[in-house]
């Protein structure tokens, strides 16, 4: 058996580290003798060294306290949640450091919107005349009819244009919702992996955003990828905000 001040020097923890890991139910000593002096065995230093590991690759307490209670397969499940969760703060920070390093300050303001965790939407169909912002009353009226429902509505509405038919527009207007919630009637459901969107704040007479958009997209080391949107803004009756999916070269 080991003393603390032996097991703290085999396992590179400090002693104040084990005491806190028995604390928070991670790492309990072997035995206690008479004395309440406590002795590790040495068996135990590879567990200590896997806990310290973990917390240094940014696994919480609770998450490490949950994988060592569980049986072989459902750590397995636990390993692969972690390796998703660091890909994608991986990805978040190679694409703020690509972002910051294509920037200067005369560019224009154009954003980068991570939807750092699955999402869901929800779309409507609507037509409407050929006027600026077309779909805003069908936004209006959508968004109150799923508050009604009792739908938690994360961010005001989205705009797809798919067709001009008879001087009419045809499109969808879509939410992004609170995961768990039935689909309502009508409506399409669209699940979305973690996305990230370049978004510029447009005018309504700004006929030549997208082009902009994917020039500066080319720049920066970005390229389009999967769905654009418009984004009606609370407040405003003459801006919307476009937003372009994208991923990042590969070797930029």
């Amino acid at each position: 058996m080991l003393t603390i001040s032996q097991f703290a020097d085999r396992s590179g923890l400090s002693a104040s580290a084990l005491r806190f890991y028995e604390r928070k139910g991670l790492l309990k000593p072997a035995r206690r003798w008479d004395n309440g002096y406590r002795a590790y065995a040495a068996s135990q230093v590879a567990e200590a060294r896997f806990i310290s590991s973990l917390r240094a690759a940014g696994i919480s307490l609770a998450a490490i306290r949950e994988f060592l209670r569980r049986d072989a397969r459902a750590r397995e499940a636990l390993l692969t949640t972690w390796r998703q969760e660091m890909a994608a703060r991986l990805l978040s920070l190679q694409v703020a450091d690509q972002y910051l390093r294509g920037l200067d300050s005369a560019r224009p303001l154009l954003h980068l919107e991570h939807w750092s965790d699955p999402s869901v939407l929800v779309w409507f169909p609507a037509t409407a005349p050929e006027r600026p912002l077309p779909f805003l009353d069908a936004v209006v009226m959508r968004k109150r009819e799923l508050e009604r429902r009792g739908t938690t509505v994360l961010t005001s509405g989205y705009v797809r244009t798919l067709d001009r038919v008879g001087g009419q527009l045809v499109g969808e207007v879509g939410f992004r919702v609170k995961a768990g919630r039935r689909t309502p009637p009508g409506a399409r459901r669209q699940e979305l992996p973690p996305t990230l969107f370049a978004t510029l704040e447009c005018g309504l007479r700004d006929d030549v955003a997208a082009h902009r958009v994917f020039r500066l997209l080319d720049d920066l080391g970005f390229f389009p990828e999967g769905p654009h949107l418009e984004r009606y803004l609370p407040g405003t009756a003459d801006r919307y905000l476009l937003m372009i999916s994208v991923r990042r070269h590969a070797a930029r």
